[in-house]
């Protein structure tokens, strides 16, 4: 309780007349003592905050100082807001020489420009990219794989754009060796090839012939005087015909003079043909007007087909399929498509889709783009695109 007293007093100083008041405060007091509490409780949960801020930033200002990647942000005036050390190493910067500056304030021009073009998508188009970014500093080329993304404020505005980049020139050094190895042993097998359909067709063809011409022989001179070796030497010249015709399809199938001689149209042509009288799948070649395909990007463009056609035998269920060859704007466009069973292109194991990456590395060594499009029970459409400009290379 609180307890208030007044007096009235005379000229004299005499108490007459006195106003006590007594007032209940223990809600009050509750209140003040939980304020009181809640105040404390408020002050060390604002302390642990600022000490667990005070962490997150050493972290994450740890992170940007030691990554090996660059990291940037821009506004959206695509001036910079914030930039690590990996950035400052590379270009020669400082970041404070830096904040509130454009690429073109201080980066070399085609370095500039091609930042802006792509922070410029991200922020034209409000959503993330990665994009591989080639240039030059300190001398020596440099490749970098960048993931850039928009920032937001509250209000779901997009303020600006922040880039992380990763040094790749060291990978794709690699992965040009490899493709160069690649494409080293892909020739090497083409020379063997043909190497081994020159040998089929002209040493065991000409040994065949031999053997044909040697049954023939026998056939005759046996034929009054003994019928029954006659009709023997008769089959032998049979069984060798039938074998001089495989031994002749198996050196074309290896390596087609007529892709040398004549160029990829007349080499498909005889492949579908083939290919429809041993699988009995109807085979369709449609092809339209242009220049004649020769070298290298013949030679990728035969295999794929070949290899797709196998494909198809193997494990399409397929009754009818097409091949089709176009040439436009100086793009040669190759699509195989089939009516088979499909497949999910995901699952494929590494034995099953051997096919698929021997196909898909003849089309990125010439230069092509390589897709495959299937679904169960909906066929397979496999397409193969190459600029003409790659040149034709022998």
């Amino acid at each position: 309780m609180q307890l208030s007293a007044i007096t009235d007093q005379d000229e004299q100083r005499r108490t007459f007349r006195s106003l006590a008041v007594s007032i209940d405060v223990t809600e009050r007091n509750r209140a003040e003592r939980a304020l009181k509490e809640a105040k404390e409780a408020l002050s060390s949960y604002s302390k642990n905050l600022e000490s667990k801020v005070r962490k997150r930033t050493r972290e994450i200002s740890g992170i940007l100082q030691y990554t090996p990647a660059v990291v940037y942000i821009k506004d959206a005036d695509g001036k910079y807001t914030m930039l690590n050390s990996r950035f400052e190493e590379l270009f020669g910067v400082r970041s404070e020489d830096v904040r509130g500056k454009t690429d073109r304030d201080f980066l070399d021009p085609d370095i500039a420009e091609l930042f802006f073009k792509n922070d410029g998508q991200v922020l034209h188009q409000k959503k993330s990219i990665q994009v591989e970014e080639r240039f030059r500093v300190d001398g020596g080329s440099r490749t970098y794989l960048s993931t850039k993304f928009p920032l937001y404020d509250g209000k779901g505005q997009v303020t600006g754009v922040c880039g992380i980049a990763t040094d790749i020139t060291a990978l794709k050094k690699a992965q040009e060796r490899l493709q160069r190895l690649s494409a080293g042993i892909m020739t090497g097998q083409e020379k063997e090839r043909a190497y081994l359909a020159r040998e089929l067709h002209d040493e065991l063809g000409q040994v065949l012939t031999a053997l044909r011409m040697e049954a023939v022989w026998i056939k005759k001179r046996v034929e009054s005087s003994d019928p029954v070796a006659s009709d023997r030497a008769l089959t032998m010249c049979e069984l060798i015909d039938t074998t001089i015709e495989e031994v002749r399809g198996l050196a074309i199938r290896l390596r087609p003079g007529v892709l040398d001689h004549l160029g990829l149209v007349e080499a498909i042509e005889w492949y579908t043909a083939d290919f429809e009288k041993r699988s009995h799948i109807t085979c369709v070649f449609e092809h339209g007007d242009g220049p004649e395909i020769r070298g290298n990007i013949a030679t990728a463009a035969y295999r794929i087909t070949q290899e797709a056609l196998t494909n198809v035998a193997r494990h399409g269920d397929a009754t009818r399929t097409k091949v089709s060859m176009s040439i436009s704007e100086g793009k040669l466009t190759l699509t195989i498509k089939d009516n088979g069973k499909g497949f999910d292109p995901e699952s494929l194991g590494d034995s099953d889709g051997l096919g698929m990456a021997n196909m898909r590395e003849r089309s990125n060594l010439v230069g092509g783009t390589f897709d495959v499009q299937s679904g169960t029970g909906a066929g397979t459409c496999i397409s193969f695109t190459v600029s003409l400009a790659q040149g034709s290379r022998p």
